[in-house]
């Protein structure tokens, strides 16, 4: 879009995510599924929440990425830390401007906690429920946080990335990939 072109109105509403996210920028659609992406810090995604809604934009998802590992992964770098990451993305119902927003939160489970946007879009609430079932991640101020899919008693989170492997697993994976990079 030219710089003498103006934003559809939306669009022009959503020019305030500037000052709420991290990092910001336009996304080939066709390569990745989305219009824009974003990072934000966790303490801002209730107000990033807000935003879109007053855009009129939907929530479609809410998922989480187990990334505590990402820095054992052959080809990592020193960017690649581990955290746990929350993925929300938003579109429109009448057009398609698909927006992905990612927020990092420290790599402990349980302990990972991000604010609740239930407040802001009520669906969120079965979302992050899901989440919060599936990787451990807490969501603060949620109305009802509990288990969805699995039962209540289940002392486990099922979509993580070291679900059933005991721990010397993960540590015996990270020694392999150091030493098939010639490290230590």
């Amino acid at each position: 879009m030219s710089e003498t072109q103006e934003l559809p109105p939306d669009r022009a509403r959503l020019a305030a995510l500037a000052s709420l996210v991290l990092e910001s920028g336009e996304a080939d659609y066709l390569a990745t599924g989305f219009h824009a992406r974003h990072h934000a810090a966790a303490a801002a995604i209730g107000d990033i929440a807000a935003r879109f809604l007053e855009a009129g934009y939907r929530l479609e998802m809410i998922t989480a990425e187990d990334r505590r590992f990402v820095h054992l992964q052959k080809g990592a770098t020193d960017a690649d830390q581990p955290t746990m990451r929350v993925v929300y993305t938003w579109n429109r119902i009448d057009r398609v401007d698909r927006h992905l927003v990612t927020v990092d939160l420290p790599p402990e489970v349980p302990g990972a906690v991000a604010p609740s946007i239930a407040h802001v879009y009520p669906a969120a609430d079965w979302f992050e429920r899901e989440v919060y079932d599936m990787y451990g991640v807490r969501f603060d101020g949620h109305p009802g946080l509990e288990r969805i899919l699995l039962p209540e008693d289940a002392d486990f989170h099922a979509l993580l990335k070291d679900f059933g492997q005991p721990d010397a697993e993960v540590k015996d994976a990270g020694e392999k990939r150091d030493e098939a990079e010639g490290g230590a």
